[in-house]
């Protein structure tokens, strides 16, 4: 979700793009075709962040229903994709307290079927399916299914153009025009819908390189933001997703929760 402290409006981010082509505290019109076209660049920006970093402002978790008996797989809708970054699992959350009562461990689709005998519950995804080492029975049976995914983002409504030649233009919407990025530091967006704006452009086609070097670094800067925002994990021996029938209960014993680490 957008930071109410940076969040920046659909004819904000038109201005901004416009600073970043010309230099010049500019306006373009919305009822104007120039307008609707740095509009459409910003939704292709919007677009392209979602696959440029694993963004945890695009971070969701999907409520994908209730287990039932027997259950082996289920399907995501396909607006969400499957987030499978990091410590990143399936929970099972108990309806009482809305706390997690289990995990199932992500492995790689080619490698399931080798936890079937297994200890703990495993499971993989293929596209939209989501499918589960062995069928959910027990106590799992009603409880909710929680499953962290990405989002797409949300794209700009575009004003509509007036119909025919000889229309007056009409005021638009100003809902159309106050729409928030969906992003929570719209300067990147913007950026790179300048570059993306200047690429279609001949007059300002000898900006691109430049534009494009101004983007990188601005990402570059919101990555490594990104992932120091905590400590490292600890980075001692690692206990493999087969521990189960290597190390067994013992002196381990079990722990409720999933760890990519285990601290001897």
């Amino acid at each position: 979700m957008p930071n109410p402290q940076t969040e920046m409006t659909l004819d904000d981010a038109v201005d901004e793009v416009l600073g970043h082509l010309t230099g010049l505290d500019l306006s373009y019109s919305p009822e104007y075709d120039r307008y609707r076209a740095i509009a459409r660049q910003l939704n292709r920006a919007l677009r392209s962040m979602a696959l440029e970093h694993e963004w945890s402002y695009y971070s969701d978790i999907e409520h994908a229903g209730d287990v039932q008996d027997g259950m082996t797989e289920l399907y995501l809708r396909s607006s969400v994709r499957p987030r499978i970054v990091g410590d990143d699992s399936v929970r099972f959350v108990s309806k009482e307290d809305g706390q997690p009562f289990a995990w199932a461990y992500i492995v790689p689709r080619d490698a399931l079927h080798k936890y079937l005998d297994r200890d703990g519950l495993r499971v993989s995804f293929t596209r939209n399916t989501v499918t589960f080492s062995r069928p959910l029975t027990g106590a799992l049976v009603g409880q909710e299914i929680h499953i962290p995914v990405m989002r797409e983002p949300r794209m700009f409504e575009i004003p509509k153009p007036p119909e025919g030649d000889d229309v007056a233009l009409e005021p638009i919407d100003p809902d159309v025009r106050t729409q928030i990025v969906d992003f929570d530091f719209p300067d990147v967006v913007i950026l790179r819908a300048a570059y993306y704006v200047a690429q279609s452009d001949p007059v300002m086609q000898p900006r691109v390189m430049s534009l494009e070097a101004q983007y990188k670094d601005l990402m570059y800067q919101l990555v490594e933001r990104d992932q120091r925002h905590t400590d490292n994990p600890y980075l001692n021996e690692f206990e493999l997703p087969i521990d189960g029938s290597l190390l067994g209960g013992g002196q381990y014993g079990r722990h409720r929760h999933p760890h990519a680490d285990t601290r001897r």
